[in-house]
C-alpha cells in the first residue's frame, strides 16, 4: 500500500523550468499559500508534476533561501552535525536556517565528505 503517484506522466514536463514556469508558481503561491501541492499544476496551467512544483519551491524560489558559497562557520557546523546526525539533512538544515536540506546534501557529497574524514579535529 502506499499513497498514489504524485500524476500519471504524461503530458508531463521535464527538464530544466523556465522563468516563466517559475513566475506563475511564485504568483500561485504568493496568492495561496503553499499547501495542497497536488493542485498546483492543475490549478497554474503548469505541466509539471505536483512534486517537481514543490521541489521547485521548497529548493529555489522560496523567500529567504541563502544561495551560493557556504562560510567557514557553515562548513564547521555541518562537519561537526553530520559527525552527530548521520546523513540526516533535514535535522542538519534546521541549525542553518537559511540553508535548505538539499543544499547542505549536495555541498557534502563534494569534497567536503573526504575533508571532513581527513581533519576530524576541525569539528
Amino acid at each position: 500500500m502506499g499513497r498514489p503517484p504524485c500524476c500519471d506522466k504524461v503530458g508531463v514536463k521535464k527538464g530544466p523550468w523556465t522563468p516563466e514556469e517559475d513566475i506563475i508558481l511564485v504568483s500561485y503561491i504568493q496568492e495561496h499559500g503553499p499547501g495542497n501541492w497536488r493542485s498546483v499544476p492543475t490549478n497554474t496551467g503548469l505541466l509539471r508534476c505536483s512534486k517537481s512544483c514543490r521541489l521547485r519551491w521548497t529548493n529555489y524560489l522560496r523567500p529567504g533561501i541563502k544561495r551560493g558559497n557556504f562560510t567557514d562557520h557553515e562548513e564547521k557546523m555541518i562537519i561537526h552535525l553530520q559527525a552527530l546526525l548521520g546523513n540526516r539533512w533535514a535535522a542538519i538544515a534546521s541549525y542553518l536556517p537559511q540553508r535548505t536540506d538539499n543544499d547542505i546534501k549536495n555541498y557534502w557529497n563534494t569534497p567536503l565528505e573526504k575533508e571532513a574524514q581527513k581533519a576530524p579535529d576541525r569539528a
